[in-house]
């Protein structure tokens, strides 16, 4: 049940309360007046039916402090409190609940777990990793407990931890959490990479890719430990694969293969990878890739008359900015040029402010590729914005 309900509710378990011990009294007592909890209860409705849920918690919060010490109430009161960011409330409730006598293991032990959420909420991770540490060895905690660890690994790069703590969830739920174990194996061969290790970069990435033989990322850090490496053709032959798998990350490798086939001293290679590229993925900036590829083999006419007919087919903002910027560069000094330039001046300015990166899951955009998308904290779900722009 929600909290926010289960508050809702607490009203009348006050009530009942009341009722049970008046019960119990003497003949000559008086049953208590159930005004105070009526009027609770209208006033938490109808904050609720108008969707101010902060004021419904205080009115909630002032009732449960004066009537109700129940258990199960106290939890969701902290957890209310915990979600509207009130940490410490949240935290001297638990913590209250702790050294409160009587408790039976299953009922501390769902505390404790409480309290790590509140230490995790806080930035005091080591509190709760111990907290959840303890939990895990727990049948009825262990998988909530695994996750919260996933979490707080994350947060502090432990790759090697996260990668254990996944591989006991991986064998204890239905979940398949190999694309995200790849994902860990991935940061480590950065930083191997970064280190200058290759070999254990390159180790890294073959576990990746073990786990998830169709993750971007692994694939991409192959190629590159081959190009590192002195092997080129090998290195394109690698990236080659996205053409398949992951159509929508070819451009991320382009400067790469261009770089490879530049080491081979073989042009061709990337203008073959670039039009291979264009079949698979509709991706104007592999258009603009080819056409300055074509313009600096001299193939002006080729490329301008690519780049025009791909304008007209996708109507593509971008390829229209290009174009214009041919156009004016084949006729300076003349009456077209300052009309290329005020058109080129007000596509550049459309361009500059669009996103190039989108989160498939919760929609976060941002400039940059994040393999573990900075909003809802999912790995691999963030890919490059490849519709263009349409003109009317």
């Amino acid at each position: 049940m929600d909290p926010i309900w289960l508050l809702v509710l607490l009203p009348f378990a006050a009530l009942s309360g009341w009722l049970a011990a008046w019960r119990g009294r003497p003949e000559t007592s008086s049953p208590p007046t159930p005004g105070v909890i009526s009027e609770t209860y209208y006033r938490s409705i109808n904050f609720l039916a108008n969707d101010q849920h902060d004021e419904a918690l205080d009115v909630l919060a002032k009732a449960l402090e004066d009537y109700d010490e129940s258990l199960e109430i106290q939890l969701a009161l902290g957890t209310l409190f915990r979600r509207r960011g009130e940490i410490e409330k949240a935290t001297q409730i638990h913590q209250s609940l702790i050294s409160r006598p009587g408790l039976s293991p299953e009922q501390k032990s769902l505390v404790l777990f409480e309290l790590a959420n509140d230490y995790l909420k806080a930035g005091l991770l080591d509190r709760s990793e111990n907290l959840l540490l303890e939990l895990g060895a727990e049948d009825g905690f262990r998988e909530s407990a695994l996750r919260l660890l996933v979490q707080i690994y994350e947060s502090e790069r432990d790759w090697e931890r996260a990668i254990a703590a996944a591989g006991r969830l991986d064998s204890l739920t239905v979940e398949m959490w190999g694309p995200v174990i790849a994902q860990y194996y991935c940061e480590l061969g950065e930083r191997d990479l970064s280190g200058g290790d290759y070999a254990a970069a390159k180790e890294r990435a073959d576990q990746a890719l073990k786990l998830n033989r169709n993750c971007a990322r692994a694939i991409i850090l192959r190629g590159r430990l081959d190009a590192l490496t002195g092997r080129h053709q090998q290195a394109v032959t690698t990236w080659m694969r996205l053409c398949d798998e992951h159509p929508e990350m070819l451009n991320e490798v382009a400067r790469l293969v261009q770089a490879s086939a530049e080491s081979l001293q073989q042009p061709g290679v990337y203008v073959d990878f670039l039009n291979r590229a264009l079949e698979m993925a509709s991706d104007e900036r592999l258009q603009l890739l080819l056409v300055d590829c074509l313009s600096k083999q001299g193939r002006t006419e080729e490329a301008e008359s690519q780049l025009l007919s791909w304008v007209e087919q996708h109507a593509s903002l971008s390829g229209l900015h290009r174009l214009l910027e041919l156009r004016s560069d084949q006729k300076p000094g003349t009456p077209f040029e300052r009309d290329y330039q005020m058109v080129r001046k007000v596509t550049g300015k459309l361009l500059a402010d669009r996103a190039g990166y989108e989160c498939r899951f919760c929609g976060f955009q941002g400039k940059s590729l994040h393999w573990q998308c900075p909003g809802c904290r999912h790995w691999g779900t963030t890919v490059p914005k490849a519709a263009a722009i349409k003109l009317p």
